[in-house]
């Protein structure tokens, strides 16, 4: 095999990769996640308040509830630093060319 294909291959899987972790990134998956807990931190504090006014025995396993699993790992962690990373120098690379083409036009 050709080490110019195998370059190709390399750098066309590390891209789609790097599309892939960006549109996540972008479409705003983490703060839907985040909004999710917010409101079931509201609907539990609703339920504190209703026991309270109703007497009851409060204990705080009542209220928490941890049972989100977390499926981050290193490969995940790294791979969106490095899509972040890659993700500020092509726009930092986009609008200089568009700078540059707005200052032929003008």
């Amino acid at each position: 095999m050709n080490k110019e294909k195998v370059f190709n291959t390399i750098l066309l899987i590390l891209f789609l990769t790097f599309i892939g972790i960006y549109v996540t990134n972008a479409s705003g998956y983490q703060e839907y996640e985040m909004y999710k807990k917010t409101e079931l931190t509201k609907e539990q504090i609703e339920k504190f308040e209703n026991d309270i006014k109703d007497s009851k025995s409060i204990d705080i396993n009542d209220y928490i509830n941890d049972s989100d699993k977390n499926y981050a790992n290193n490969f995940s962690k790294r791979s969106l630093s490095i899509s972040n990373f890659m993700g500020k120098y092509i726009k930092k690379s986009i609008s200089s060319v568009f700078d540059f083409m707005s200052k032929l036009l003008s």
